[in-house]
């Protein structure tokens, strides 16, 4: 007898629905698309225990009549397309027909639905590995879906998930993805005590109502249209940033993707304005002529490959560059207006100090890691950079270079100060060195410069099956560049070596980094600077004079005065400024 032999029906579509319901986030996102899809005006979602226990979610769209719904959580079945080239045309946010079929494969699901200007509705009710019910049920018109139990006859699936507020979360992010792209309807959102009714509005207030953190960040928005694309843009004041990519978001055709491309592109533009290590707050909504942004390369349509990605970057650039050139022209002095500047508290007058910057560097890498190499975000621009040109008296233009040179006296050590800062001085001027971030930067510089040593750990570490290990595969060259070892050994990964640069802290930044990989940087970028964040001296560790003299010689020759995530490793305070602010002298 072969080897090979064909599923059973009920196996293959528990497969199949993995690839597309994978936790209760995924099942709510292909709801909320079915609802849009059906013109609908106003929808409303519930959840329970993270919508693990259940998902509802209504809407007063088109509904259905009771021969669709009969048709609806069949495998492959879909009123959005029929023939093969109409992916191509597709409008709209679902056509693959799997969504539903999926659904029931791993879930109760309950369908009440009502075609409009009908005067009878109908309910159907099904089980995994049971046949569905359909019977007349009085409803409004429109669709209710409840979906309750998710993977409760699939416990290989369901141990995966989160805990309750963690799925709650992400359906959340999900709701307001689905939120932020259709400022025309109406939302309703109930989960728990949390219950919020999110009314239409143009895009900038949509951005507001969905995250009323920015309701006093000035929001500003521009727009183009090409024959092919359409553009428009929502961002904030170059006075507001972050230092996550929190609300930098691209959408193409409705859908919030990742595309890199775009998002680089909006951190180009931005950064000629904003401090090394910020972000900006920008919503990029694209439309693009279907036949160009192919969304069928993933079972959930979270990616999108567009056919002409150079084009729609040069629009995109030609706007954001003109928009942001006329906004803030004779930025970055402009900035200095606006954006708050580090060392703000140390000046009695209200006047911001001297934050030391140098000029534009390039990574000193002596062997260069795996994969492509890519700047780290928190090098600057001395023509750009925030604080360049603070008010007041400044130091002398070339005292950088002097220091990078070593043309200037050695500096004098006065002492720690509070917290985490050393003092010194130097050519007149009194530095306050952050100490962890020193030794962060010159950490991550090393580990970064070139391949690293391993150390052997006595008892291997085994890191469990998780969602993200696809990350540990991509990233194995990266890995062992800096000195980690390991292997896959059946379903588990296994560490026998750790980077000798920061062993006592090596595992736990790499679960670290596994279990929240950064979207916003390299991986050699992020698990350097996680490692480098771990093994650095910190707050509250006391250094003797030597080693406190020897922290800031490294850190005086370093070729970026930043920590990896952009703030400030020191600053220093020109005596004419010191004089000023006590009042000795007049400026």
């Amino acid at each position: 007898m072969g080897k090979i032999r064909i599923l059973p029906p009920e196996t293959s579509r528990r497969i199949a629905a993995g690839e597309v319901i994978d936790r209760p986030a995924s099942a709510l996102r292909e709801l909320l698309d079915n609802a849009i899809d059906a013109d609908a005006h106003d929808i409303s979602v519930s959840i329970s225990q993270g919508g693990v226990e259940e998902i509802t979610v209504s809407d007063d769209g088109c509904g259905m009549s009771k021969e669709d719904l009969a048709l609806s959580i069949k495998e492959h079945a879909t009123s959005k397309i029929y023939e093969p080239d109409d992916i191509l045309r597709a409008k709209t946010l679902g056509f693959r027909g799997e969504a539903l079929a999926s659904i029931a494969a791993v879930a109760r699901l309950e369908i009440a639905t009502r075609l409009r200007a009908s005067s009878e509705g109908w309910r159907l009710s099904s089980s995994p590995l049971q046949d569905p019910t359909l019977d007349l049920f009085p409803c409004k018109e429109g669709t209710r879906v409840s979906v309750r139990g998710l993977f409760e006859s699939f416990p290989a699936r369901r141990q995966f998930l989160k805990r309750p507020q963690s799925e709650a979360f992400l359906c959340r992010t999900t709701f307001v993805e689905r939120a932020l792209a259709h400022p025309e309807i109406t939302f309703r959102w109930r989960s728990s005590n949390d219950t919020q009714v999110i009314t239409p509005t143009s895009a900038k207030e949509r951005i507001v109502q969905c995250y009323p953190e920015l309701s006093r960040t000035p929001l500003f928005d521009a727009s183009f249209k090409t024959e092919e694309v359409q553009v428009h843009i929502v961002y904030a004041d170059i006075s507001s940033y972050r230092k996550d990519r929190k609300f930098l978001q691209v959408f193409v055709n409705r859908r919030r993707v990742p595309e890199w491309g775009l998002v680089s592109l909006l951190e180009y533009e931005f950064g000629k304005y904003l401090p090394g290590g910020a972000h900006a707050i920008a919503f990029l909504f694209l439309e693009i002529e279907p036949s160009l942004a192919d969304f069928n390369i993933h079972p959930a349509k979270k990616e999108v490959r567009l056919k002409n990605p150079a084009e729609v970057r040069s629009v995109v650039h030609t706007l954001l560059s003109n928009e942001l050139t006329a906004r803030y022209r004779g930025a970055p002095q402009a900035l200095e207006r606006h954006a708050p500047m580090y060392g703000e508290a140390l000046s009695a007058s209200g006047e911001t100090v001297f934050l030391p910057t140098f000029d534009e560097v390039r990574p000193c890498a002596v062997e260069e890691p795996p994969g492509r190499w890519k700047r780290d975000a928190s090098f600057l621009s001395s023509s750009q950079s925030a604080g360049a040109q603070a008010r007041g008296t400044q130091l002398p233009s070339d005292f950088w270079q002097k220091v990078k040179q070593g043309q200037l006296s050695s500096h004098r050590y006065i002492g720690k100060g509070p917290g985490p800062f050393l003092l010194f001085e130097m050519e007149d001027a009194l530095f306050i060195l952050d100490q962890h971030a020193a030794h962060e930067r010159i950490l991550y510089d090393r580990i970064k410069a070139k391949r690293g040593e391993s150390q052997p750990l006595l008892v291997p570490y085994v890191l469990e099956p998780q969602e993200n290990e696809h990350y540990l595969r991509e990233s194995s060259q990266i890995l062992e560049y800096v000195g980690y070892r390991i292997e896959k050994e059946s379903e588990a990964w296994v560490v026998d070596a750790v980077p000798a640069i920061a062993a006592s802290k090596a595992l736990e930044a790499l679960v670290e980094w596994l279990s929240q990989p950064s979207s916003d940087a390299t991986p050699i970028d992020a698990i350097a600077a996680n490692l480098s964040c771990k093994a650095a001296i910190k707050d509250g560790d006391i250094l003797d004079q030597p080693s406190a003299e020897r922290l800031i010689a490294e850190a005086l020759a370093l070729p970026e005065p930043r920590c990896p995530h952009g703030r400030p490793i020191f600053i220093a305070i020109p005596r004419e400024k010191l004089y000023a602010m006590f009042g000795r002298i007049v400026e």
